[in-house]
């Protein structure tokens, strides 16, 4: 029994780390052609636009793009800005990466001995 394809299955495509976005863009448009009813540009834009997370959401959402290709156009762009380093890959590695220094903590329990602030003569108390 053939299952026809849903919006649902759409909100679920997800892209994998490997994928160009020339691919997943060709991959996810072929479960769009087969969705019944056909969705509205607007809706099938704002579908794939939800399917991105960070940084990718974010420009998507303020992109003012009227066309299903113009979102493709610009979501490589941002896939390209991000290979550059200008934005930051939320995939990528996090955290501090190098050779970690060691620290000496100094004892403090003797107090300050060292020259008073002129401010403290001056206090009532």
């Amino acid at each position: 029994m053939d299952v026809g394809r849903d919006r649902s299955s759409l909100q679920v495509m997800e892209k994998d780390n490997k994928e160009s976005i020339r691919k997943y863009a060709q991959r996810w448009h072929e479960v769009v052609a087969q969705v019944n009813p056909p969705l509205l540009e607007k809706e099938m834009m704002n579908l794939f636009s939800n399917n991105f997370k960070s940084p990718y959401f974010e420009y998507l959402v303020r992109s003012s793009s009227q066309h299903f290709i113009d979102l493709v156009v610009i979501t490589k762009r941002i896939e390209q800005v991000i290979g550059l380093g200008k934005i930051a890959d939320p995939t990528g590695k996090k955290g501090f990466i190098g050779k970690r220094k060691d620290t000496k903590v100094h004892n403090t329990e003797g107090g300050y001995k060292g020259k008073r602030n002129n401010y403290q003569k001056h206090l009532p108390f």
